[in-house]
């Protein structure tokens, strides 16, 4: 009887065991995960500030594929600006340009009736809207994926190169915005509005 009852403890600590075990692995983050980022061993969930190509924003009903992205890095502060586009319109969804904690989000299009040829002015007026020069600066990127016109950068450059850009942030009464660039020669205006964070949702690409 004695040894039937050591057989009987012996398989019941094991079972015990194999559900703990089956337990915890439920409480673990998939490593697969496409959300997921490792991090000196934890896994974090991604968010819109970690936008990369292929992934999906969803705003307002909509859903945005993103299909290049620039990332930004002016003396190690770093903002990413995503080209992404829904059904044939493109947008620009930029983050983290302001060095303030609460930097806001940007959805802006590119605006080429209101061309620059020159050093932007310190105050842009289109429309009714006028823009005044918030700050300024110059940054070392670089491109990934589809960048529209500016993809003419990439074109036979090693993956991974880096672009010098200088760029002008405008701001206006309410969330209007406005944003010059200065890729070489050429100068780009991206215009629209400033967008409340936690209104996009990412859905990380595959």
């Amino acid at each position: 009887m004695l040894w039937i009852l050591l057989v009987v403890i012996s398989v019941l600590g094991v079972t015990a065991g194999v559900g703990v075990m089956m337990r915890n692995q439920k409480k673990l983050p998939a490593k697969s995960d496409p959300k997921l980022l490792g991090a000196g061993g934890m896994f974090v969930e991604r968010t819109v500030r970690d936008l990369r190509v292929d992934d999906v924003l969803t705003m307002d009903g909509k859903d945005f594929l993103c299909e290049g992205l620039i990332s930004y890095d002016e003396d190690g502060h770093k903002w990413v600006s995503g080209r992404v586009v829904d059904e044939g319109v493109v947008h620009w969804l930029l983050m983290g340009i302001e060095r303030a904690a609460s930097s806001s989000t940007r959805m802006l299009q590119q605006d080429d009736s209101t061309p620059i040829t020159g050093y932007p002015p310190e105050a842009i007026v289109i429309g009714e809207i006028r823009y005044v020069l918030d700050k300024r600066g110059a940054a070392t990127c670089q491109l990934f994926g589809d960048v529209g016109p500016l993809g003419a950068l990439k074109k036979d450059r090693p993956a991974g190169h880096v672009e010098r850009c200088r760029w002008w942030l405008y701001g206006a009464p309410g969330e209007d915005t406005l944003l010059v660039e200065q890729w070489g020669s050429d100068y780009r205006v991206l215009r629209g509005k400033k967008i409340v964070d936690g209104t996009v949702e990412l859905i990380p690409g595959s």
